[in-house]
């Protein structure tokens, strides 16, 4: 899934290194790449090949006796990341972010229960891996989902209006956060690779609780549904897009803080902004016709508190335990982001309920004293948080 939807931003194409705004790419490890199209030909051609090979029999000369000094390498430091491509350092965050998680199944009075572990190494014993539940999600039942049906065909009168939206969301609709903050691949190319790192991260991480909880989507319930866009494969809930959504919404928002910029230290409107397009882009998925707003409710809690766990993965600082219970949720509420995340202190809610019962519980968990953050997402925070600060005169 590509950041930059192609076609959308096609005028960036001109930004030769990084191509057209797709070529980050959560899913190819940055594939497209394309950095040596500037040296005039592919670097696997066949042709550039050959001209090599002759080149080096042409000056190679007789073996080198005497190579100089040549010091090693320096093992497991940050130093050689600059000098690292973009697709090797996306392997990396992935190999530092993925094994911090993990995702079980159970089952409560014959509700699926999925449980998204957050596994950290104990500091003073390296071979004991301690697991604390971060997100517990389990679904409404059927009948519910049924009450639902009813606002997802009061959303398919607004189709015609939110076409545009829909089709140009479908892959990560990062343009729509450039339209609220600076974000490009000239200024801001740290922030996209931990956005993208943190994207690939949270699609692992739902897809396996969707696996894990196996809910129908809305074509499987009526045949008067009839979505705008193909339906994915996966289960409906948590929904992939209001996770993803979310997670960029909350680590940009993060960033925008830390920086120590006046514009954005001052006022919560940007957070605010960046939270409501996240909920539009979850909310459009309901329009669409493939999502219930209990999806949506569902993926931003999701996404939220993994924006949280990467954070305290770069920076060290607590993390987040959540809860979802899908039974209790009001099913004649539509999804509403204000329930569960509060942007101005960038704030998770402690609970959610509707008129009889609490649906959503939040609790802020304390890092293990001796954990540190992972020295390389804390340098990729680090270079994406420079990117933020203000550059002002020696005469302001």
């Amino acid at each position: 899934m590509s950041i930059f939807p192609q076609g959308a931003y096609g005028a960036y194409g001109a930004y030769g290194a990084y191509g057209a705004y797709g070529a980050y790419s959560a899913t190819g490890a940055y594939g497209a790449y394309g950095a040596y199209g500037k040296y005039g030909a592919p670097p696997e051609s066949p042709v550039l090949a050959n001209a090599l090979i002759s080149t080096h029999d042409g000056i190679s000369g007789v073996q080198l006796q005497d190579l100089g000094g040549v010091l090693p390498g320096a093992p497991n430091n940050t130093k050689n990341l600059p000098r690292l491509s973009a697709g090797v350092r996306a392997a990396i965050y992935q190999a530092e972010l993925g094994p911090t998680v993990d995702v079980t199944y159970a089952s409560e009075c014959g509700n699926p229960t999925a449980v998204l572990w957050r596994q950290a190494v104990d500091p003073a014993d390296h071979q004991i891996l301690r697991r604390d539940p971060m997100v517990i999600m389990s679904p409404p039942d059927i009948e519910q989902f049924k009450k639902q049906m009813t606002l997802i065909s009061n959303y398919a009168q607004i189709r015609p209006d939110r076409e545009a939206e829909i089709l140009t969301q479908i892959e990560v609709p990062m343009p729509f956060y450039a339209a609220i903050v600076f974000i490009d691949p000239a200024r801001t190319p740290y922030t996209l690779e931990l956005l993208n790192a943190a994207l690939a991260f949270a699609s692992n991480a739902y897809q396996r609780i969707k696996y894990t909880l196996a809910v129908k989507r809305p074509i499987e319930l009526s045949p008067q549904i009839q979505p705008m866009i193909p339906t994915p494969t996966h289960g409906a809930l948590p929904s992939g897009h209001a996770t993803e959504a979310f997670i960029i919404a909350r680590l940009l928002w993060k960033l925008l803080l830390q920086s120590n910029t006046p514009q954005y230290e001052d006022t919560a409107h940007w957070g605010e902004m960046l939270m409501r397009l996240a909920s539009r882009i979850a909310t459009n998925r309901t329009v669409a016709g493939v999502h219930y707003p209990v999806d949506s409710v569902a993926g931003a809690l999701l996404g939220l508190t993994l924006a949280q766990h990467v954070y305290s993965m770069c920076r060290g600082g607590n993390w987040w335990s959540t809860s979802f219970h899908g039974t209790r949720f009001d099913p004649h509420e539509d999804f509403n982001w204000h329930q569960l995340y509060n942007a101005d202190g960038d704030k998770m809610k402690p609970f959610a309920q509707s008129p009889c019962e609490v649906w959503m519980t939040g609790e802020e968990v304390k890092v293990n004293a001796g954990v540190a953050p992972s020295p390389v997402l804390s340098w990729l925070w680090s270079r994406a948080l420079k990117e933020w600060k203000d550059i002002r005169s020696k005469t302001a």
